[in-house]
């Protein structure tokens, strides 16, 4: 399992630049638009449509790697209190903590799967992409998602047996 984590780690960091390259894409992409609209008075027809589906990429897939570092912003008041007054409360808010993005990645795969599968034919308006190549992030970031829930595993089990982290 050790090693299986240590690749997980080495798959967020390849994950990582390739959100980085996304950003930078985007914001060329943007500058671009900016340039052509104002100095050469002609907009980019692709523009803001390829910006447009390539922040949902960001977004989706940058989500599982916030997920795998456990850096999503978290408001803790009202499950410290619940942990403070119940041990066994708070063992079942720890089971949450995992069970529900298990649950909720292994929807979006199956679900994201459906919406590919459905969207195959349809074409982006103005970059005339298949829509379902747009949509691929959504099983993707699924199955993503997953692989980093069991990478994760170790460190659940752990806290539940009531060592750290």
């Amino acid at each position: 399992m050790k090693r299986f984590k240590k690749l997980c780690t080495r798959f967020e960091s390849i994950i990582h630049v390739m959100i980085v390259a996304i950003a930078v894409i985007m914001m060329v992409i943007g500058i671009l638009q900016i340039l052509f609209r104002y100095v050469f008075s002609s907009s980019l027809s692709w523009s803001e449509e390829s910006i447009r589906y390539l922040h949902v990429w960001l977004v989706t897939i940058g989500g599982t790697v916030c997920f795998y570092r456990g850096t999503f912003s978290v408001i803790t008041l009202i499950s410290d209190k619940i942990e403070a007054k119940s041990k066994i409360a708070g063992k079942l808010l720890a089971v949450l903590r995992f069970v529900f993005p298990v649950v909720f990645y292994g929807i979006l795969l199956v679900e994201g799967w459906q919406v590919c599968a459905a969207y195959t034919v349809k074409k982006a308006a103005a970059t005339q992409i298949p829509m379902s190549l747009v949509y691929a992030c959504i099983p993707l970031a699924g199955l993503i998602g997953i692989l980093f829930s069991i990478a994760k595993l170790p460190d659940f089990l752990k806290e539940m047996k009531g060592g750290e982290e």
